[in-house]
C-alpha cells in the first residue's frame, strides 16, 4: 500500500488533481492522532504484530530533507522493507542513516494495530498495518512472522543491469 502525496493548487481540476499524485510506499500515520510516520520495518523477528516506524518531523532540517530523499528515492520505492534501503544510505554529512536514528532513539517499535496506510485520498483505502501484513504474508504464501525474514528484493536498477549483461552475452 502507498500514501499518496497531493499537489495543492485550487484552480486544478480533481481530474488534474489525480494525475499529478505521487504515490508514496513506506509511510502511514498513527491511528491515534493521525500523525505521520514511516515504516522502516513492517514486522519485527519474532514480533509478527509489531513494526519500526520514525516520525521524520522529529529529525533536524537537514536529515529530514535526506531522509525524505531516501524515502522517496527509486531505490527507497522498490525497497521491500524502507530499513534495507537505509542501512545502505547517508545523510549529506557522510552518516549512515540507519545506525543513526537507532542509536538517537529515532526508531520507535509500535503495535501494527495502531498504524494506518493509505492507498486513496482521505480515508478511502486505509488499512491497519497488521491487515496489510496478513495480505502480504498470504499473497507470497507465507506467515505474518516470516515477512520479517524477507530479502530485498532486487531494485529496477540492478534488474536493468542484469538485462543489458544478458543481451550482451548474446
Amino acid at each position: 500500500m502507498v500514501q499518496p502525496m497531493m499537489p495543492m493548487d485550487v484552480n486544478d481540476t480533481a481530474q488534474t488533481v489525480e494525475s499529478n499524485r505521487r504515490k508514496i510506499k513506506h509511510i502511514g500515520k498513527m491511528v491515534d492522532g493521525g500523525a505521520p510516520v514511516a515504516i522502516i520495518f513492517r514486522t519485527v523477528p519474532g514480533e509478527p504484530k509489531n513494526c519500526l516506524v520514525i516520525g521524520p518531523k522529529f529529525l533536524d532540517g537537514n536529515y529530514q530533507t535526506t531522509f525524505m530523499k531516501a524515502l522517496e528515492s527509486a531505490e527507497g520505492q522498490s525497497a521491500f522493507e524502507l530499513g534495507h534501503h537505509l542501512m545502505k544510505s547517508r545523510f549529506s554529512d557522510g552518516v549512515e542513516i540507519l545506525p543513526f536514528l537507532h542509536q538517537n532513539n529515532f526508531i520507535k517499535k509500535m503495535p501494527t494495530d495502531k498504524i494506518k496506510v493509505s492507498m486513496g485520498a482521505g480515508t478511502t483505502g486505509e488499512v491497519l498495518l497488521d491487515e496489510l501484513n496478513e495480505l502480504i504474508a498470504k499473497q507470497r504464501g507465507i506467515t505474518v512472522d516470516e515477512l520479517s525474514l524477507l530479502d530485498q528484493p532486487k531494485t529496477a536498477i540492478s534488474n536493468a543491469t542484469k538485462s543489458k549483461t544478458t543481451k550482451s552475452k548474446k
